[in-house]
């Protein structure tokens, strides 16, 4: 796992273009790391540099070689980062894609605890809709994901899920504001906003509504869960949502959540992915087992 010295002198000819200027920089007798280079080669059977009046110049087998070094610097400086991480948890820095409806107060809640208890790891959050926090973790762009719905990718795993059953959300001057509950057969015609097809909330309204033969009158859809919310809010439009996703606006009375008669719209969860092959740092571990005792002491 160490880097070797005579990797290490190695390097340092390279990028310095000559032992006399490797040996300045180390302060080593420029003899010694003439020995180390001239033992890598009688090792590997090649010459790794071309000597001239202007320097030490890569041949190609150095340059291979040289490639090799860099990669296992990297690795080792890896290593080293996540060693200290183990000893003290004090720093560290965690990726997360998450579906814009957790935000309003599941993640939010979350990253503000994260931030007392935990200073030194730092949180990066972006929101994308289910199909995009997928593409996202299985791409190495991001650590963890909560997506709508389960897993969308064979190579992902599931670390916990969470119930989060969708309701119809209307202003409280809405036709429908009174109801305790109502049945995909209620909706139809409503007029309504939705998110837009990458959503795993439209996925699921999308494929409930063509079970029951269900034809919504879709007036607008959007990317953002927010905008969603406000129309609601503010018009005779209906939209679909988690209550977690409209805490805010339920609070207030802004809008009103009525619960919908589905089977599997009343089991809808979000899941907490992970890339099964990633190599996991200390800070993203301990931020996943965060989120998974957090999922589990919460549901709608």
């Amino acid at each position: 796992m160490i880097e070797s010295t005579a990797i290490r002198y190695f390097r340092e000819v390279t990028e310095r273009g000559s032992i006399k200027r490797a040996a300045e920089s180390l302060r080593i007798a420029p003899s010694a790391i003439s020995r180390q280079v001239q033992g890598l080669e009688d090792e590997l059977s090649v010459k790794l540099f071309e000597r001239g009046a202007r320097g030490m110049n890569l041949t190609n087998a150095g340059h291979l070689l040289y490639r090799y070094a860099q990669e296992s610097q990297a690795k080792l400086d890896r290593v080293r980062a996540q060693v200290e991480e183990f000893d003290s948890l004090q720093r560290g820095h965690v990726k997360l894609a998450t579906v814009e409806g957790l935000l309003a107060s599941f993640v939010s809640d979350f990253v503000v605890d994260l931030s007392r208890d935990y200073p030194g790891i730092s949180i990066a959050v972006t929101t994308v809709g289910s199909r995009g926090v997928a593409e996202m973790v299985g791409r190495h762009e991001v650590d963890l994901g909560l997506v709508f719905g389960r897993a969308p990718r064979r190579d992902l795993i599931e670390l916990a899920r969470m119930r989060q059953s969708l309701c119809l959300m209307v202003a409280p001057h809405h036709a429908m504001a009174g109801k305790d509950h109502c049945t995909i057969k209620e909706l139809a015609g409503l007029r309504v906003i939705l998110p837009d097809p990458s959503f795993g909330i439209r996925q699921e309204i999308d494929r409930a509504c063509a079970k029951a033969n269900v034809e919504l009158d879709l007036y607008s859809e959007t990317n953002s869960i927010a905008f969603a919310r406000t129309m609601a809010a503010k018009t005779g439009l209906g939209t679909f949502l988690p209550r977690n996703a409209a805490m805010p606006e339920l609070v207030s009375g802004t809008l009103v959540a009525i619960p919908l008669r589905d089977k599997r719209l009343e089991a809808t969860q979000v899941t907490l992915v992970q890339l099964a092959a990633r190599n996991t740092t200390p800070s993203s571990l301990r931020v996943a087992e965060l989120l998974v005792d957090r999922m589990k002491q919460q549901t709608d």
